[in-house]
């Protein structure tokens, strides 16, 4: 084992500058009548190129700021530039509003220049690239300026997150704060999907039907329960406004629905939930939405149709997660449970429930029970088709020449149609629009069905995946680059990309940026400003086995409750896979009873509920994999000890992942340099990143992976770290 000081990286591309450590910068040109805009500092441009950003930076650890020039014949107006330039200043200062309202206030030199960063960008029209490290402050780094121009110029903001943690903190802590405080006035609002709306019509048709439809007594007692809310008058129509979580059967009789809405001829229009919603967004300056829904928007604005209102400016934060998020978006899943749940909808044998209950639809029924048959035969006849692949792994890539037959879909279609047919001959409108909207979901599955009836593109890849019942069917497109390119950059080109972490420290965000089809950007690295160096600790298990051994397992996971026993718990292990996670498990969890130390394992509970007893318990140990390398907080002496197992690493067998690969190197490029390890370091530097989330937070890093003292490409995970201890 050893105590590593992480150096930083002491070579940067030739266009790029370094603020040094405690070193203070200023870009200020001389003489000080010139002023041009930031550029790159490539050798042959530094004589003829100046720096316009002003600000005077005394950075506490290394700053590496790359900026790429404006699109051809982009001009900034000078004037216009100063003015928001002096109003950030003035806003961010030590006697700013932003001081006179927080005692605890420090500027923070990084926030700053992150701002007027963005700032810059918005008044050239150019996107915007950056890596802000934690602390740095980047949501009000990133809402003034969008602000401040989008009040002058009239224009509406859109905000995009991954997490919904993020989006509530924007809406009831930051943007509060910021309209207390700032000399502007705006509004904003939460950007949420249609089915998170109550449908008052829907909503009555249910109450009146409740007995055939909700014959469980909690369901019928939830029913009831949302209708009381729905006499207040504060109560914003949504599922997540309720205090309780309703259950997805009584929930999905009452939601607003695609197809299933009158519009302006609904008595219920101008109350509507979801329509006060959607006023609420076009009268908003900013809106707020997560990426799954910008991008579900985006696909409906190929076809001329549109769910979000017009924005001349969007930022992504998070934004390390676009591809994926965009690629999850564009593609397609067919799975035996989304079958089975719609044929339910219509008619429940169990229970005697469903749109078919009533004398409109009660002949139907029996062809609902066919269909169900038809369909588990079918799904049936793809596993054993796939069987000997899925044995081997959960996931199998497809031919593109691999295709589905029809045979369910037809027989699909065919009763979508009887129920268009019936639909237009009944007299009582709601239950009509119940029957149109069930068929036009029906008619979707056949679409999505026919999807896989044809061969791949070449920009598609496929895949069956091992579920709790059955299997899927999935698609994807490999590259979204050129879709980004012309449907968002190209069209909005005010675009602002932030996150801790969006790749290797050293290639000017090339890799991120070659990914989503951003030609050219502005763009800006910016450290934390938390004192690591004084903080945190950093140590390497150099003496481990490979991890690719199979003795590794049993000696990473006895080098794991060594370090846990030591630090008293106050522990977060990382791993990359469920197999790892259970060995770890296995070790530790007697020992760590037996010295009064709670072992949290994820999937034992829910992911909340650990959280808050990891919080609540310091003496204790998280274990988890994925989904907790980024995106949880846990500050203070509940958490001291991060250990990262191995490098995370995409699963080289995963089928997009896969794809994606192939197509690097059939383009020319390295599959393992140009996204394997990028990938990697990301999600490897947001685990180091779980340990200090505020300033004063210290505690140590230990990495079990030897690999990165012995391999090549180990020096690019050490270098993408701060300086530690």
């Amino acid at each position: 084992m050893r105590t590593f000081k992480t150096r930083p990286t002491t070579s940067f591309p030739s266009n790029t500058f370094q603020l040094a450590r405690t070193s203070t910068f200023s870009s200020r040109s001389s003489p000080p009548k010139r002023r041009t805009r930031c550029v790159s500092t490539q050798a042959g441009r530094r004589k003829r190129n100046r720096t316009r950003n002003r600000i005077g930076i005394k950075t506490y650890h290394p700053l590496c700021i790359t900026l790429y020039p404006h699109r051809k014949g982009a001009r900034t107006s000078i004037a216009r530039m100063d003015s928001l330039e002096s109003e950030i200043k003035k806003v961010f200062s030590s006697e700013g509003p932003l001081a006179r309202r927080l005692p605890t206030w420090e500027e923070r030199p990084e926030q700053q220049a992150l701002a007027l960063g963005i700032g810059e960008a918005l008044e050239a029209g150019a996107p915007f690239v950056a890596e802000a490290g934690t602390g740095v402050g980047k949501s009000f780094a990133y809402l003034l300026p969008t602000l401040l121009r989008a009040e002058r110029e009239h224009e509406t903001i859109l905000v995009s997150t991954r997490t919904k943690a993020l989006q509530d903190q924007l809406d009831r802590k930051d943007l509060p704060f910021l309209q207390s405080v700032l000399p502007v006035e705006f509004t904003w609002a939460i950007g949420l999907g249609r089915g998170n709306y109550l449908c008052t019509r829907r909503m009555n048709r249910s109450l009146r039907e409740s007995s055939s439809l909700f014959p469980d007594l909690e369901e019928s007692d939830q029913l009831r329960r949302i209708q009381q809310h729905m006499g207040q008058a504060a109560w914003e129509g949504t599922r997540g406004s309720l205090p309780f979580l309703p259950l997805a059967k009584v929930w999905q009789e009452v939601q607003a629905e695609q197809g299933n809405c009158l519009g302006r001829n609904c008595p219920h229009f101008e109350p509507c939930y979801f329509q006060r919603g959607r006023r609420r967004l076009q009268h908003a300056r900013i809106v707020v939405v997560n990426h799954a829904l910008f991008f579900a928007d985006l696909s409906l604005r190929r076809q001329g149709v549109k769910i979000l209102p017009d924005y001349s400016m969007v930022v992504f934060d998070e934004a390390h997660h676009l591809e994926d998020i965009a690629a999850d978006a564009l593609g397609l899943r067919l799975s035996p449970s989304a079958i089975d749940w719609h044929l339910r909808r219509l008619w429940n044998p169990r229970r005697q429930t469903g749109l078919f209950a009533g004398r409109a639809g009660n002949d139907l029924g029996p062809q609902v029970e066919n269909l169900r048959h038809m369909a588990d035969n079918w799904w049936a006849s793809l596993e054993v088709r796939f069987e000997d692949a899925l044995e081997r792994s959960k996931e199998v890539r497809l031919h593109p020449a691999e295709t589905i037959d029809l045979e369910l879909a037809t027989a699909l279609e065919g009763l979508a149609h009887e129920m268009f047919d019936r639909a237009r001959r009944m007299e009582d409108i709601d239950t009509q629009m119940e029957w149109t909207a069930r068929a036009d979901q029906l008619q979707g599955l056949v679409e999505t069905c026919k999807g896989f009836a044809h061969r791949a593109s070449d920009n598609e890849v496929r895949w069956a995946q091992r579920e709790k019942r059955g299997i899927s069917l999935n698609s994807a497109p490999i590259r979204v680059d050129e879709l980004l390119r012309k449907n968002l950059f190209q069209q909005v080109p005010r675009a602002i990309l932030v996150s801790a972490t969006l790749g290797p420290p050293k290639d000017d965000f090339a890799w991120i940026r070659g990914r989503l089809g951003l030609d050219r950007a502005r763009a800006l690295h910016l450290g934390s400003p938390f004192p690591y160096e004084e903080n945190v600790t950093l140590e390497i298990e150099e003496g481990l086995p490979d991890p690719t051994r199979p003795e590794f397992a049993g000696e990473a996971a006895r080098s794991i409750l060594r370090h846990c026993l030591e630090n008293e718990g106050r522990a977060l292990v990382l791993c990359t896979s469920w197999s790892f996670l259970k060995r770890v498990t296995q070790t530790l969890r007697q020992p760590l009873e037996a010295e009064g130390i709670e072992l949290l394992v994820q999937g034992e509970a829910p992911l909340r509920d650990l959280l808050d007893r990891k919080r609540a318990e310091p003496r204790s140990v998280l274990v988890g994999t994925d989904s907790l390398w980024e995106g949880i907080d846990i500050p203070g002496e509940a958490l001291t000890l991060v250990i990262l197992t191995r490098f995370p690493f995409p699963v080289p067998s995963q089928p997009l992942a896969q794809a994606r690969t192939e197509q690097i190197e059939k383009e020319g490029g390295n599959g393992f340099f140009d996204y394997s390890l990028p990938r990697a370091i990301v999600k490897f530097r947001q685990g180091f990143g779980r340990l200090v989330r505020r300033g004063t937070d210290q505690g140590k890093i230990v990495i079990l992976d030897p690999r990165i003292l012995r391999k090549s490409y180990g020096r690019a995970f050490l270098n993408s770290l701060p300086r530690c201890k």
